[in-house]
């Protein structure tokens, strides 16, 4: 929450699939929630609507193997994309705020000021979304995880946090995965590889942790493409290059992309509940959520959440999200 705007933060190294998820998620809500939630301008739209577009020309390629260029460009600046709910009242705008690679890098001396930026956005966002390419931890043992940019993403978490009294939902998003969700075991090694590699985070809300109560962390696979799957590896100018394979007789079908917003929204409509014991931000939440009607809009999103979502699970605060528990209350 910053100045009656709702800030996300979307962090992974350069070319993980950041753009891509994004670009996904306009075309669910476009197509679902039409008018609900959607690009502010014109810009924006397009420019996702042209990564999507072009993520969808690679995956049909007639080619049996691809690697993929990419839904956007990368750039050296960072990149906003603006989206507005829609109230009875009032529209709110929701950014998403995305940073190049090395940004993220605190011990860059070269990038201190751009990492600056990461951490103003970071501490002043309900909620952070951690992109990561999932086949860099699970292929060879994890032998290229150091590209998956884990040790940056945690630092920007734990650095956010200790700056910030508020609650925060942080979603570990493995993309690239359509290859661990195709049985029960390589999803459950997906699972597990991805919460070892955050380890350090998941202990953050531990109830030995200063953040305990605080902070709540959901674990969501999605399926940018739905129909490729990791071939192998190859090193090109010393760097891993990811080979994909078209999966014989599928389609391009994207699944799940809208349930790390479902997820941030249901988040963010229990933070509005709590605004009496949080005086701090009262007066931000009783513009955004009363002043606008929000709330039924939020809660029209909310209720797509999808808890049997291969490999997701809830690793902590339930309640901050607002699902009910094992007995089934909220």
């Amino acid at each position: 929450m910053s100045t009656n705007e709702l800030w996300f933060t979307v962090l992974g190294p350069s070319g993980c699939g950041k753009t891509t998820l994004l670009a996904c998620m306009n075309e669910y809500f476009s197509r679902v929630m039409k008018g609900a939630f959607s690009p502010e301008d014109e810009a924006t739209f397009k420019k996702l609507s042209d990564a999507y577009a072009r993520l969808k020309l690679e995956a049909e390629d007639n080619n049996r193997e691809i690697i993929f260029s990419g839904g956007i460009e990368g750039t050296d600046t960072s990149q906003e994309y603006p989206f507005t709910l829609k109230g009875t009242r009032k529209n709110v705008p929701v950014r998403f705020f995305d940073f190049p690679g090395g940004w993220i890098n605190p011990r860059n001396p070269e990038q201190s000021s751009h990492f600056e930026e990461v951490s103003e956005k970071t501490i002043n966002s309900s909620v952070i979304m951690a992109v990561i390419n999932s086949p860099y931890l699970m292929q060879y043992d994890g032998k290229y995880k150091n590209y998956a940019g884990i040790d940056e993403i945690e630092y920007v978490i734990e650095n956010s946090l200790a700056q910030s009294d508020e609650d925060k939902l942080i979603i570990l998003v493995p993309v690239k995965c359509e290859k661990y969700l195709a049985n029960e075991r390589d999803t459950e090694e997906l699972r597990e590889t991805v919460k070892r590699a955050f380890a350090r985070t998941i202990k953050l809300a531990s109830i030995s942790s200063p953040y305990y109560g605080k902070l709540a962390i959901a674990l969501l696979p999605v399926k940018t493409m739905g129909n490729v799957q990791l071939s192998r590896f190859e090193v090109r100018d010393n760097e891993p290059v990811q080979v994909f394979r078209r999966i014989t007789g599928s389609k391009f079908m994207p699944e799940d992309t809208d349930q790390p917003l479902r997820y941030a929204m249901s988040f963010l409509l229990e933070q509005y509940k709590k605004i009496s014991s949080r005086s701090k931000l009262k007066s931000a939440f009783n513009f955004v959520f009363g002043m606008g009607n929000l709330d039924k809009t939020i809660a029209s999103i909310r209720e797509g959440i999808n808890e049997n979502v291969k490999g997701s699970e809830i690793i902590s605060g339930r309640e901050l999200i607002g699902l009910p528990d094992d007995d089934g209350e909220e």
